[in-house]
């Protein structure tokens, strides 16, 4: 897969972005309770972006470019999320081994709150991937400038020792779910309308 370039990300909205968590329900005939099983390994993202109001032919061919060039599913994007402050340096992974929702971080700004639950992180999987998580704990450092960093989804592979973990400009690789995505037309204006899913 190709990480084709996004023309203009000022002219593209978000308007949804899902995590999904593949659950197996097992329910009691008799008492009606329940057992649930997670399913880490399928967890992802989806979500729905939009171009609207492309009023002109010359904006449009950047953008027809852009789907062709994606060829469907074949290649990806980056989506960046809201940026995120804080002090100090971006953390690094620590050589804890991860069980998968939670991650051991350094070389942060010692006692301090680095994010707050609900921010987001990017992090380099060995594979090659780069997965986006979402904190569901403050991440604060203790003395040393050490974090652990709770989140959901969960990782899927151990990432590698002293890897930079982005914090600052978070973003999620994406790709179409679809063979068939093109540009629609109403009054002669164009927009497109993107389903999307975390590319792996």
């Amino acid at each position: 897969m190709t990480e084709i370039i996004v023309p203009d990300y000022s002219a593209m909205v978000i308007t949804n972005l899902t995590p999904n968590f593949p659950s197996r329900v097992n329910r009691s005939a008799w008492t009606g309770k329940r057992k649930v099983v997670g399913q880490p390994g399928g967890e992802n993202w989806t979500g729905k972006l939009i171009v609207p109001d492309i009023a002109t032919e010359i904006e449009e061919r950047k953008w027809r470019a852009f789907l062709v060039a994606l060829r469907g599913p074949q290649n990806w994007f980056k989506w960046f999320l809201p940026c995120q402050a804080h002090s100090g340096a971006k953390p690094l992974v620590n050589n804890t081994p991860a069980p998968g929702y939670e991650l051991s971080l350094d070389g942060m700004t010692p006692s301090t709150t680095i994010l707050t639950a609900g921010c987001f992180l990017t992090v380099p999987l060995p594979s090659g991937h780069k997965r986006l998580v979402c904190l569901t704990e403050d991440m604060v450092t203790n003395s040393s400038g050490q974090a652990i960093a709770r989140f959901g989804p969960a990782l899927g592979e151990i990432p590698a020792n002293n890897v930079e973990v982005e914090s600052k400009a978070p973003y999620i690789p994406l790709a179409l779910t679809n063979t068939n995505t093109g540009i629609d037309y109403s009054d002669a204006i164009a927009g497109i309308e993107l389903d999307v899913e975390e590319a792996k």
